[in-house]
């Protein structure tokens, strides 16, 4: 029989430890085309959050320690390693933030030797994203990120990209291509007379002004994630015709592009291209067809699409939130990552059964994210997709978890309400209900805890087509401000939350906005505690002169070019540190490099006078993300015990399942 207690005070059987030991990140799935093999890149958050290779099926680690399968191109990495006839080759991230080795290494699997490598020893080099020459193996085609004009990290302007070669008999680099400011997904054809890749410039991020090239050939486009299908015809994906990032396939005999899909859908089959890598789909049985995931109602879904003629997509039924890293195997399968909403995901293989036209699809997880626990299923809290409408006329997408806990039941009183934690996402960042599929209350020493939880996309965010992320475009600080307390709002007055206890987080340019409403907002006391996690954005206009180069134009979209000194000190949280009047937490790694921890310690130096009371914490050797188990463990629990005793509201009460 459940017992009855107010909101915030249930027990969970679940404990921080619980999270960083029972659970695991996939970042990457690796296919070697030759062999069939499957291997997977696992995150080790007890081993200092080391990337290990893992060969699937077998169950095997062959990536040794203390190697680490793991690059830092473009400061969010991303595609690290490949694999081809049993030599797996990866960029490796050991040693310190300053000094990390990223040279590439060739690990032979038939041998039993330790990997060796293949560039020289320059840690101001880094490289991702591979491809191997179809016939002549011992080339590696690679992206480069040069430092060697920046080796103080203070100048992103002179960081130099390109694509080279790799002789990987000689360990020699030559450099291909070059004069772009930045390179992505070199991709071979069948024969390979031809490669294609992704090239942009400055002001550009890859999701707004990216093309698609073929060397050798004059034509271009505005795309992504290509991928050959014979050796004239390229498939990718663009929002250039219906706004939506729908797929096309371009022949380079002709210099045209047809369309896949008979009629174009109002739904993005990508997402923006933080992480190199990310393929949202693979080309099975000859280019016959093809298995796409797209975005709807906060999640994946899956189509199987006939690539010989313009057709009508085939929606499979599938029960996984987030697909991720779609591979090809066979000429009928298919593997990804993927995270369900109530159960573990993990890394998935898809068997098309029925490629005659219903496509019928069957799924078996070769590796399970975290072990099959009804004790700890039944106290997930799956996603509830809501679309809200607000003053501005444009829905706010939101995605919200109820408190759920078997054991307990709320207060009979239709006047208590739970108090919610807010997650912001961040501009362009694909929605926070795909990301974090399934949350699940913590039990934290001292404070046992359940609340609602609710991610708002604000005008800005991805999934929604590329009119919706635009719409942020010289309005941040201002519409994803509104869209936040509004949202709230909302689920107050349809008596989802109680709207007198909110607290707010986010993490990178989500803590902008989050830091943004308790300084500068219209009502800075809306929410009742804030928390940033990494890479708190506290200045904009410093951070302009120092993030990295790959988004060091981004914030004057954001903002409006050129900078006007008033307007950005309106919209900048340490011009108005002063403004602040609610408890907060700012959480930092020490090796960020897309926001510097000086420029956070200067927004603390200032907030410590006027703050009612502030928390901080700076962690060596994490950079954007949380990897290591002692961090992922103290960040969560200083969030908790950011906690107001009246009211009682929490920071991040949930944690998700599949993500941490």
């Amino acid at each position: 029989m459940s017992k009855t207690a107010p909101y915030g005070t249930w027990d969970s059987p679940i404990s921080p430890d619980t999270i960083t030991s029972k659970t695991i990140t996939f970042d990457d799935v690796l296919v070697d085309p030759i062999t069939k093999t499957i291997y997977h890149l696992e995150e080790r958050p007890d081993d200092n959050g080391r990337c290990v290779i893992v060969d699937t099926t077998a169950k095997i680690d062959v990536l040794p320690s203390p190697y680490s399968a793991r690059t830092f191109v473009q400061e969010y990495g991303g595609a690290p390693a490949i694999v081809y006839n049993n030599i797996i080759y990866f960029s490796n991230d050991t040693g310190d933030a300053s000094n990390r080795d990223n040279k590439i290494y060739a690990l032979h699997l038939t041998d039993g030797s330790l990997p060796k490598a293949i560039t020289p020893d320059n840690y101001l080099l880094r490289y991702a994203n591979f491809a191997i020459h179809p016939t002549q193996t011992n080339l590696l085609v690679t992206l480069r990120e040069d430092h060697t004009n920046d080796p103080d990290y203070t100048a992103p302007e002179n960081v130099v990209n390109t694509i080279c070669v790799v002789d990987t008999n000689t360990a020699t680099v030559n450099i291909v291509v070059q004069g772009a400011d930045f390179y992505a997904t070199p991709v071979f054809n069948p024969s390979g007379t031809k490669i294609g890749w992704q090239q942009w410039n400055l002001p550009d991020m890859p999701w707004q002004g990216d093309h698609i090239l073929v060397a050798g050939e004059a034509g271009t486009k505005s795309a992504t994630f290509p991928s050959w299908i014979t050796d004239t015809t390229l498939a990718y994906i663009t929002d250039g015709y219906n706004k939506y990032w729908n797929p096309y396939i371009f022949d380079t005999d002709t210099q045209q592009s047809r369309v896949v899909l008979k009629t174009s859908l109002e739904q993005d089959f990508a997402e923006p291209a933080w992480y190199l890598g990310l393929y949202p789909y693979a080309i099975l049985d000859g280019g016959k067809y093809g298995a796409f995931t797209a975005f709807k109602d906060g999640g994946n879904i899956l189509y199987i699409v006939d690539l010989s003629a313009p057709s009508d997509p085939v929606q499979i039924e599938f029960d996984y939130t987030v697909a991720q890293h779609v591979r090809a195997v066979t000429e009928n399968t298919f593997v990804f990552t993927a995270s369900k909403t109530a159960a573990p995901g993990g890394v998935i293989l898809g068997t098309v059964l029925d490629s005659s036209g219903s496509y019928a699809v069957g799924f078996d997880t070769l590796k399970a994210s975290a072990d099959d626990d009804p004790d700890m299923d039944k106290y997930i809290s799956p996603p509830i997709p809501k679309d809200l409408a607000i003053p501005s006329g444009h829905p706010i997408h939101v995605v919200y978890y109820a408190p759920y806990n078997p054991d307990y039941s709320g207060p009979s009183d239709p006047d208590e309400k739970p108090p919610v934690s807010l997650t912001c996402s961040s501009p362009a960042v694909a929605s926070l209900g795909k990301q974090c599929c399934a949350i699940i209350p913590v039990n934290m020493p001292s404070e046992d805890m359940l609340y609602d939880r609710l991610d708002v996309n604000y005008r800005g965010s991805s999934g929604y087509g590329r009119e919706y992320i635009d719409l942020l475009n010289s309005n941040w600080g201002i519409y994803d401000i509104q869209d936040c307390q509004q949202a709230a709002a909302a689920m107050a007055t349809g008596s989802y939350i109680d709207g007198k206890r909110v607290a707010i987080r986010g993490g990178s340019a989500g803590a902008y906005t989050t830091l943004s409403s308790v300084t500068f907002a219209p009502d800075p006391t809306f929410y009742k505690t804030a928390c940033g996690a990494y890479g708190c954005v506290t200045d904009v206009e410093t951070l302009t002169k120092s993030t990295e180069k790959f988004e060091s134009q981004y914030i004057y979209t954001l903002f409006g070019s050129p900078p006007d000194h008033g307007a950005w000190d309106a919209r900048n949280p340490i011009k108005n540190v002063a403004k602040l009047s609610v408890s907060f937490l700012i959480l930092q790694g020490l090796a960020d490099g897309v926001v510097p921890p000086s420029i956070v310690r200067n927004f603390l130096s200032q907030s410590a006078e006027v703050a009612p009371s502030e928390e901080f914490a700076f962690y060596p050797n994490e950079g954007h993300h949380w990897h290591q188990a002692s961090t992922i463990k103290d960040a969560l629990l200083r969030e908790v015990h950011l906690v107001p005793k009246e009211p009682v509201v929490a920071v991040w009460p949930f944690v998700c399942c599949e993500c941490m």
